[in-house]
């Protein structure tokens, strides 16, 4: 019986010592930090009384969906900072307790047990002759777990009621999916710091159920092998073992279940494939180790980082997979080559790139490699000799050396270009007026600076204290150059264009597609769809660098996937809404190292990222806003988002396929430069920032891609993409949003 009660748990020392020990960055919706907590004292103390005094109610969940593999999803809910400290605290009190009672054949989740030592436990019942296995796992376990009948175990096990009341609190604990709120009736969390001891308390009785019959098994979670020395013992376990599973509530998943004889061909558990008493790496796995060894070659970290990346990479092979297989097996000399080689291929980009010049100053660092087995220091050289000799022999064959040197000639000029175009008013007391068709910017009276109209494109005004001039309006009506007005929150208030409206005919028939629920939903779908494969090419992208956000790319995918049989525009909602928390998940990790990221925050950012990001967007906004005036449609009719008279609704559809292609790349890029992006005492961007932000913006709108077959700069695919959705309307032809290609 655990007799601790609640009051001995939940102390403010213990609560703070919880917050410490999580080591999650992700925010729940209430959008608090753990920071908070560890901080502030009070904060604890609160959570202590209202723990104490029945008061405490944890929030609700916001829930994610990321995807286990081509065809399944696993449901994760993100807790708040204050229900995972609770959460934390007791599940540290009750492991002590439960853990002591679990069957010493349940290695998941356990402290001084895990996967390494599952897998040796499984090859000692092979060598003491258990040859034949069953391999299976519960069905749907995390999300099936009856609350009745875990709370009837608790109840049985927990000496303070209290203490069970609370966790029935954690159970149906329901969760939003976007906008949507879904209960929860069965069940745990998956995510949730008590799921895991939860899912081992209840799996106890299937353990002693097992022990208590004699049946051999290892346990990891709910995924299991059973194993027996006689073929004939199998099936009739098997059938009881259904028939016992029932009762609880539970099932196994017969997809996923076989039967299998170590000597005849193996069995695969927890990664590994067992082969007569011998154990190789799932070939699956293997590869994806391989492959990432050669993706972080092509990474563009400084060879200094790469070595140190490549070496805690090599430490995680020696503490897991290295303990598997054998030094002298074909397993581990994949491995070994794999090392080589994509070294080899990194310093050969050193070489190509200027990087490294000579190979004297190549070796040692090639010597800080760390093999994967022990060597003796001649053999230690001679392993980074051979890695410097393949390098100096790939840089001298390779063909894109002469090429990068072109590429950065050509960037150098199109940023200068894209600057050039456009004309950045910050500055109080500036005004602004045009003489023999050259528009100039005045500072007290003096000329600060002059652009030709010819090569104008665009004037963008981000102070109050600015004065223009009614000649420099007509001429820019006249030339098409639109004056957009942001203010110091990164909102665009205003813009001037040319008077041109929207043909009326055209009006009508967006007007009557609105009013048609199919042709309505078919293009929020490809609004919607454009963006999330815009969202999922980028991450791609950047996991080619840093291979840490694979789970939140299969997430967007998945999410993705389900778009096209969305049966509403709220049901589209809810799936953006899913890939979103996962994408901008995503990118939170990329910067972790570099600058504070809370999430996406978009009214009321106080952060330099989000303030970035806001003020990209109205740059953005402004961009789009002008191709769709060009394009002649009528702004205020719109598909994804619901219409608003006061708003040009149209353009927020619009925009969704191009931010993360223009104004996230371009807003990460800077942070991972670390460039200087502040906010000042107000949470605004301060000038210089708002600068920077805009000419790197400026810059990558300038920039070139491909689109329809050919290079094009991004200004120009937009108005392209304007006319294209314009000529959809006219010609009733479906619509394909822009999808960039990385």
């Amino acid at each position: 019986m655990f007799t601790i009660t609640l009051d001995q748990i939940a102390t403010t020392e213990k609560l703070k010592d919880a917050a410490f020990a999580i080591r999650s960055k992700v925010v729940g919706l209430d959008k608090e930090s753990l920071a908070l907590y560890r901080d502030d004292a009070d904060r604890l103390d609160t959570l202590r009384t209202e723990l104490l005094t029945g008061r405490y109610t944890p929030e609700p969940l916001q829930r994610i969906e990321i995807a286990k593999n081509a065809t399944e999803i696993r449901p994760i809910a993100l807790s708040s900072a204050r229900d995972k400290i609770v959460q934390k605290c007791l599940a540290t009190a009750l492991a002590a307790h439960f853990d002591k009672t679990f069957s010493d054949k349940s290695y998941g989740y356990r402290i001084g047990k895990g996967t390494l030592r599952a897998i040796h436990r499984v090859r000692d019942y092979l060598r003491r002759g258990y040859a034949h296995a069953y391999k299976t796992d519960i069905d749907d376990f995390f999300e099936t777990i009856p609350h009745d009948r875990l709370l009837k175990r608790l109840q049985e096990e927990i000496a303070d009621h209290r203490i069970v009341d609370l966790i029935a609190l954690f159970l149906q604990n329901g969760a939003f999916r976007g906008f949507d709120y879904l209960d929860h009736a069965e069940g745990v969390h998956q995510g949730d710091a008590l799921s895991p001891l939860l899912s081992n308390i209840y799996l106890d009785a299937m353990d002693r159920w097992l022990e208590e019959r004699n049946i051999v098994f290892v346990r990891f979670a709910d995924d299991f092998v059973l194993l027996f020395k006689k073929r004939k013992s199998l099936e009739s376990v098997v059938a009881n073992l259904r028939t016992f599973l029932d009762t609880m509530g539970l099932r196994l998943e017969e997809k996923k279940s076989y039967a299998a004889n170590a000597h005849e061909g193996g069995f695969t558990f927890l990664g590994c494939r067992f082969q007569n008493d011998h154990i190789l790496i799932d070939n699956d796995r293997l590869q994806k180790k391989v492959s990432k060894l050669y993706e972080m070659a092509k990474k563009s970290w400084p060879l200094p980082r790469y070595l140190d990346e490549i070496n805690v990479f090599v430490e995680g092979l020696e503490r897991y997979y290295l303990k598997i297989v054998e030094p002298r097996s074909p397993q581990f000399s994949h491995l070994e080559h794999a090392l080589s080689d994509s070294a080899a291929r990194r310093f050969a980009h050193a070489f190509s790139s200027g990087e490294l010049r000579y190979k004297k100053e190549a070796l040692p660092l090639a010597m800080r490699i760390h093999p994967l087995t022990a060597l003796s220091s001649a053999d230690h050289q001679a392993f980074a000799k051979a890695i410097v000799d393949a390098a100096k022999t790939l840089a001298k064959s390779d063909p894109k050396t002469a090429r990068s040197a072109l590429g950065r000639k050509k960037q150098s000029y199109i940023k200068e270009m894209a600057l050039s175009s456009a004309l950045i008013v910050d500055s109080f007391g500036t005004s602004l007026g045009v003489a023999k068709n050259t528009i100039t910017l005045k500072q007290k009276g003096k000329i600060v600076q002059k652009i030709p109209a010819r090569r104008c494109e665009r004037i963008l005004i981000q102070t109050k204290g600015s004065g223009i001039s009614t000649a420099l309006i007509h001429l820019c009506a006249k030339k098409g150059i639109p004056i957009d007005f942001l203010d110091g929150a990164s909102t665009p208030y205003a813009a001037l264009h040319a008077i041109h409206q929207a043909y009326a005919a055209r009006t009508v028939r967006q007007l009557a597609i609105h009013a048609d629920p199919i042709r309505r939903l078919d293009l929020a779908r490809a609004f919607v769809r454009a963006k999330l494969k815009n969202h999922r090419n980028y991450l791609k992208y950047l996991d080619k660098h840093h291979r840490q956000i694979e789970a939140q790319i299969e997430t967007v995918a998945a999410m993705t996937a389900r778009v096209k049989g969305a049966k509403s525009i709220e049901e589209l909602m809810g799936l953006e809404g899913s890939a979103a928390a996962a994408y901008w998940e995503a990118l939170g990790c990329i910067v972790e190292d570099k600058i504070g990221f809370p999430g996406r925050v978009t009214q009321g950012a106080v952060d330099p990222v989000n303030s970035a990001l806001n003020y990209g967007y109205a740059i953005l906004y402004g961009e789009v806003q002008r191709a769709l005036v060009q394009a002649g449609v009528a702004l205020h009719v719109s598909y994804l988002h619901a219409l608003d008279g006061a708003k040009p609704t149209l353009v927020f559809d619009f925009i969704e396929p191009f931010r993360s292609f223009v104004v996230d790349r371009t807003i990460f890029s800077m942070v991972n430069r670390e460039e200087p992006l502040r906010t000042d005492n107000k949470g605004l961007l301060t000038q210089k920032s708002r600068r920077l932000v805009a000419e790197n913006v400026l810059q990558r709108l300038g920039a070139h891609t491909r689109h329809d077959g050919a290079a094009k700069r991004l200004v120009t695919v937009i108005r392209d993409e304007a006319r294209a959705f314009a000529r959809s309307i006219d010609e009733e032809i479906r619509y394909r949003p822009f999808i960039g290609r990385y």
